[in-house]
């Protein structure tokens, strides 16, 4: 796995053997290299196509969210598929969402974790699909930016107008990616801010334009990705390399952008004067 689209012993930065797995995120770059991310490094690189092989699955790649459920303990997120107590990387309860990337062993499927940030293998008796999560949607996983004159809007476990179903809340500005928007009043979302889904109400909701995804690129160094608008140290959450892709959510700024970076999986602001079509 490489850190550029080329031959080089000094571009290398991981061994992917026979069995090991990775999620393409762009090939539609280089002939030849496609950009990957690798759970087993848990990095971004580029790796020669031609010894890639897509893994037969029984549901398509990510095409929708799954959901634990265990009557009682937890779903143990596991780094292999078999049931060990040293293998076991993290706890699921009932709830929690995964998305499926293989499922092609009868017992364990490897899946990705929002809680948890991380991929690994649980048992697929205890999910369920989330049949309500409207993908076929033209807004499924488009970003809304919050709107309220005043106060915050609440991020809820229920479609329902209750204290006691607060789970977070939302300012003006704040951003939610969209996952089920078949209620006429109350919009399945995931919260970047907090790192969960949760429902809340769409009229507070504004955007849906569709989002460009432009590249990075930087002469030397990288572009720093930042919690706030200005060039300082303190407000670097990230750093964004020549090659990376970055989603567009506001470009109203001459000179800062809000983006969402998938490697790091962030939303921030970026310089502009480093963002390019290709």
């Amino acid at each position: 796995m490489r850190t550029d689209t080329s031959y080089n012993s000094g571009n290398e930065i991981g061994e992917l053997y026979s069995g090991d797995l990775v999620e393409v995120l762009d090939y539609t770059g280089a002939t030849g290299y496609w950009y990957v991310y690798s759970p087993k490094y848990d990095d971004f690189g580029y790796v020669n196509n031609d010894y890639l092989d897509s893994v037969t699955s029984s549901v398509s790649s990510y095409d929708t969210m799954w959901t634990v459920s265990v009557s009682t303990g937890y779903l143990a997120l596991r780094n292999a598929p078999e049931y060990d107590a040293s293998n076991e990387i993290g706890e699921l309860y009932s709830g929690d969402t995964v998305w499926v990337s293989d499922s092609s062993n009868s017992q364990y499927w490897y899946v990705y974790s929002p809680k948890l940030d991380g991929y690994g293998y649980v048992n697929q008796e205890y999910l369920y699909r989330e049949e309500g999560l409207d993908t076929d949607s033209s807004y499924f996983g488009e970003v809304r930016t919050v709107s309220v004159a005043k106060g915050y809007l609440a991020l809820r476990n229920m479609k329902a107008y209750d204290a006691s179903n607060e789970i977070g809340e939302l300012y003006s500005g704040d951003t939610v990616q969209l996952l089920d928007t078949s209620d006429s009043q109350y919009w399945y979302v995931y919260s970047p801010k907090y790192d969960t889904n949760g429902f809340v109400n769409k009229d507070y909701l504004v955007g849906g334009n569709a989002y460009a995804t432009l590249y990075v690129k930087v002469p030397t160094g990288y572009l720093a990705l930042r919690s706030a608008m200005g060039y300082d140290a303190a407000n670097e959450i990230g750093e964004l390399n020549t090659g990376d892709t970055v989603v567009v959510i506001d470009s109203s700024s001459d000179k800062y952008w809000y983006v969402y970076s998938p490697r790091l999986m962030k939303y921030g602001y970026a310089d502009c004067n480093y963002i390019f079509c290709n």
